[in-house]
């Protein structure tokens, strides 16, 4: 027999390519990177929220989900074209190993048919495992998009409050009397919403950083549970050679 006897169905390293750019995924911190633009370099409007929060919001929600969240992305896209490739190893070694189950005859062959079987399975199964790996990296990145987004509006609510306060507080000290009492009670206001943005901030960035967490943890078991089957499979210790050849 000759190789031609043995045409692969497909072509296992046309996957293995460099990972293309990631479609629809917004940076998470593209909406902090915008409103840091907007500020004057001083960025004296966050400085004073955070008089009010304790923080500079800005600053703390950037240093929350910092990250290359774009590189997370494209290795969820490589983990999931390395297992397409297993995947399109183990269609070729099934292919091949029907095929010469026709030829070939004996104890050698049935041992041969048995390892090839079993290989083939455990690279379904790795590829099940790279998939799984792939689809948790995308959630894990879209989770903290997701939430940079939201925190961008956030910010931007915040700010508007900011500059209304700024705008008062100015107003204040140009009247007096009701007018300074109105202005007084308008800016309570604008403190509240401030109070509730913030409050807001928290509790997403709360949300993704225990969904990344929780990523982390599966990864890391899906990881540990595809590594000890690849290091569990029988590698043979010697090659064959068959008397007659």
């Amino acid at each position: 027999m000759t190789t031609a006897s043995f045409p692969d169905v497909t072509e296992p390293t046309a996957c293995l390519v460099p990972p293309g750019e990631p479609e629809e995924f917004a940076d998470p911190l593209k909406p902090f990177n915008d409103a840091a633009e907007f500020l004057t370099p001083s960025g004296w409007l966050f400085k004073l929220a955070e008089l009010y929060v304790g923080e500079n919001p800005l600053t703390w929600a950037k240093q929350s989900l910092a990250g290359d969240w774009k590189a997370y992305v494209t290795c969820a896209s490589a983990w999931r074209e390395t297992g397409r490739a297993c995947e399109g190893i183990a269609r070729n070694l099934r292919s091949g190993n029907t095929r010469i189950g026709a030829a070939w005859d004996g104890n050698a062959a049935e041992a041969g048919a048995h390892y090839f079987s079993a290989l083939a399975g455990n690279l379904a199964d790795f590829h099940a495992s790279l998939d799984a790996m792939g689809s948790e990296y995308l959630a894990v990145a879209q989770a903290v998009s997701y939430a940079g987004e939201a925190v961008g509006d956030c910010l931007g609510a915040m700010l508007d409050a900011l500059i209304t306060t700024s705008l008062i507080a100015t107003a204040e000290a140009a009247t007096g009397g009701s007018a300074a009492v109105a202005a007084a009670a308008f800016g309570t206001q604008e403190l509240l919403s401030i109070l509730r943005e913030w409050e807001c901030m928290i509790q997403l960035i709360a949300g993704a950083q225990a969904q990344v967490h929780a990523g982390y943890g599966t990864l890391a078991r899906t990881g540990a549970e595809a590594l000890a089957g690849l290091n569990a499979f029988p590698v043979p210790r010697t090659g064959y050679d068959h008397p007659a050849v």
